[in-house]
């Protein structure tokens, strides 16, 4: 029970940071291919760094915490889930993270997203019913027999976290304090790394992997009578990472409902489809890979992250193209910066 309340807490302080600093992959193939830069990726890529930082010293301690890990073989249908949830992604507009978070802002798009995650849900089910596919198979993971590298990688990860936490601190605005940096109305993209990535490793040890789309995919299944319901300490976990995004943009007063019909909700509603589909496919969405399946060395989740990065550089290349639809992203200084007279993530004509 403790070690769930910690898992709570910490999902929820993982939402609130995603929640500031606007943390999004779709955002980070943007900034790209609009700006040229790479900030968000960085933060990114820092995240899954920092669950190294906390994870490795702990299986290096203790030895059969590893031995629990286990992650998902490297099949073509990963690979080709991953594309599928990265094309849903790149028309959505948003990722898995991005989605929640938009959502919680009173964003009405975003949850006819989230009701054609469960129709692709639901699609994947009559999939496997018909024998046109086959469940993605589990596999053990290589860290166990990686540990003998484990003293100088952790020697590494907790120097470069040490050395972060530091950078961040000193090089903040002057005169502010632990309150204010906290209630800031914006975060930094390397804080919301640091915050979210050290959330996601203790998670990981303390509750094992618990990736967001992948709970909420399997309650789906499980309502379609095709497997078990998920267990209560996922839903609250998931539930917890949902409060921390609703507490900061309730905190932050920057709670919109906007629920007038538009043509862009049919594009939501397409792109949730096809990530609900991905999602079963993989198993989990870019949450799951980023901060369980790369740290935990599953041999699906590097090939299939990278496959899921094509699938929205597809998407966003291809709406340019055809729709002369573009999604504006640029970060400065390691801050995202929207536009005061758009959404988060800006798409225009």
């Amino acid at each position: 029970m403790l070690n769930l309340v910690i898992a709570c807490i910490l999902a929820a302080i993982l939402g609130f940071a995603a929640h500031r600093a606007s943390i999004c992959t779709v955002r980070a193939v943007a900034e790209y291919t609009h700006s040229g830069t790479v900030y968000m990726f960085g933060s990114i890529v820092k995240s899954a760094l920092w669950v190294f930082a906390i994870t490795v010293p702990v299986f290096l301690l203790a030895p059969q915490t590893a031995t629990a890990l286990t992650g998902w073989q490297l099949t073509f249908t990963a690979m080709f889930g991953g594309l599928l949830f990265g094309i849903g992604a790149g028309i959505n507009g948003a990722c898995a993270y991005a989605t929640m978070a938009r959502m919680v802002d009173g964003e009405g798009g975003m949850l006819l997203t989230v009701m054609g995650f469960i129709v692709g849900v639901l699609l994947f089910v009559a999939l496997i019913g018909s024998g046109a596919l086959t469940r993605p198979a589990p596999t053990s993971s290589p860290i166990p027999a990686l540990l003998h590298l484990a003293p100088y990688a952790a020697t590494l990860l907790v120097a470069l976290a040490l050395f972060e936490l530091f950078r961040l601190w000193r090089s903040r605005e002057p005169g502010t304090t632990l309150r204010t940096a906290v209630l800031s109305p914006a975060y930094r993209l390397s804080t919301a790394a640091l915050l979210m990535g050290l959330s996601g490793g203790i998670i990981l040890l303390l509750f094992g992997s618990a990736g967001y789309t992948t709970t909420f995919q399997q309650t789906i299944e499980a309502h379609a009578g095709v497997r078990p319901m998920p267990t209560l300490g996922r839903w609250l976990v998931l539930f917890s990472v949902l409060l921390g995004m609703l507490v900061s943009t309730l905190q932050r007063g920057s709670f919109r409902p906007d629920f007038r019909p538009r043509l862009s909700w049919l594009r939501n509603i397409f792109g949730g489809i096809l990530m609900g589909l991905g999602c079963a496919l993989l198993p989990g969405g870019n949450d799951a890979l980023i901060l369980y399946g790369i740290p935990g060395l599953s041999p699906h989740a590097l090939p299939a992250y990278a496959a899921l990065l094509l699938g929205i550089f597809v998407a966003l290349i291809a709406m340019r193209a055809i729709f002369r639809m573009e999604m504006r992203v640029a970060c400065r200084n390691d801050m995202y910066i929207a536009d005061a007279s758009s959404d988060a993530a800006k798409v225009t004509k």
